[in-house]
């Protein structure tokens, strides 16, 4: 189950940080709500939710949630194709929790007020969940702080 939680938080930092080397996506400061589904072979479905302010800052800075140094995470990013607010990309992230690294393979679109974003998952941590793991987050703002 640790093994589990330490994959989770992986995923959850790998999402919020993709922002940081790719172009700055037109969203508001304020209140956002992200709702999160990771699908694990053999485990079933996962979901979390939570909420988190975002200031101007963070959206100056490419970051909605944490930055990747804090995280101990390192992701080099490839094959951006950008149509109007869909992004869709390739990141090979490695980090000190990480036995190798991870491919994920991104199709984001994004709005002043909606992020909708679907991930595939491959290598780092998720050997050890079964190979593969696909995730699917959907932020939306809510208001002011």
């Amino acid at each position: 189950m640790k093994r589990i939680a330490l994959c989770l938080a992986t995923l959850l930092t790998i999402t919020s940080v993709a922002r940081a080397q790719l172009p700055k996506f037109d969203t508001s400061p304020g209140k956002w709500a992200y709702n999160t589904r990771t699908e694990i072979p053999g485990m079933g479905s996962i979901p979390i939710s939570f909420e988190q302010c975002v200031t101007q800052k963070d959206i100056d800075e490419g970051r909605n949630l944490s930055a990747q140094k804090d995280a101990g995470i390192d992701c080099k990013y490839s094959s951006p194709k950008i149509t109007g607010n869909r992004y869709v990309f390739t990141a090979t992230c490695a980090g000190k929790d990480m036995p190798e690294p991870m491919q994920i393979s991104y199709d984001m679109t994004a709005t002043a007020t909606q992020i909708d974003t679907k991930m595939v998952m491959t290598g780092g941590n998720t050997k050890a969940m079964g190979g593969k793991m696909n995730m699917s987050m959907s932020a939306k703002r809510l208001g002011g702080c």
